[in-house]
């Protein structure tokens, strides 16, 4: 099972002073096989916000204990956690890789690939998450195709979902995932978009791709949502807005 931690730093003093054992922490959890993905988030203007985790872990009070035994808690350097379970429906594992970087640890900077994650939270109304789920699922392939999704997948609850975009800038991003018909339909309502630096990956932990739940009728094959190009994309939106 996999679980999200979705962190808000408090004290960044604190961060720093934990930031090694944190790393050392890391690094342990993927050799056990209990942390997939992870890395810092930052804010529209740089400034460093948070952190986004994927656990692997038996059950939520499991994925609970990981997050509380990391330094960065114990160093009461947090102002909040999120653990929420989640159902990885999509991955580009590639360029997940490609995007894992050292900069913290190193103090360089490598900015060749860009991510941003969509936290998102979904409205009460589950009918309009139903229609517009179709359509979802495939932009979502549309933008994997295209390499402009890295991860997808929704809450266990479906209550919200994390969707993680590569693109060059926040604006860009934002235009990914305001063109989402969860977005164009309003089953987003809220959501937090924040670049993530990926500081780790343990690829067999992520090693999954779109579900069979894209057999729908409604869904393209997987053949023809991998040839779609990023115009045929823009196609793709104009008509499920009912433009000609």
């Amino acid at each position: 099972m996999k679980f999200i931690n979705f962190v808000k730093y408090r004290d960044l003093d604190r961060i720093a002073g934990a930031r090694a054992a944190h790393f050392a922490y890391a690094d342990r959890l993927r050799e056990q096989g209990e942390l997939a993905i992870g890395g810092p988030l930052l804010d529209d203007q740089g400034r460093r916000f948070g952190l986004l985790f994927i656990y692997e872990a038996v059950s939520s009070d499991a994925a609970l204990t990981l997050a509380q035994e990391d330094p960065f808690t114990l160093a009461n350097a947090l102002s909040s956690y999120e653990i929420t379970e989640w159902h990885l429906r999509g991955v580009n594992l590639d360029l997940l890789i490609k995007a894992n970087r050292s900069a913290d640890r190193s103090g360089g900077e490598n900015t060749h690939i860009r991510l941003f994650a969509n936290y998102a939270k979904y409205g009460g109304d589950k009918s309009r998450l139903t229609t517009a789920r179709p359509a979802h699922w495939t932009y979502d392939q549309a933008l994997k195709s295209t390499g402009r999704l890295a991860l997808a997948g929704p809450f266990a609850n479906d209550a919200g979902g994390l969707f993680v975009y590569r693109a060059a800038d926040r604006e860009e991003a934002l235009s990914c995932l305001q063109q989402d018909p969860f977005a164009v339909e309003g089953v987003f309502a809220d959501y937090q978009l924040l670049e993530w630096l990926i500081e780790g990956v343990n690829p067999d932990l992520l090693a999954s791709d779109f579900s069979s739940e894209t057999t729908e009728s409604a869904v393209p094959e997987k053949g023809a949502a991998e040839s779609m190009t990023g115009k045929q994309v823009e196609e793709f939106l104009d008509r499920s807005r009912g433009r000609k």
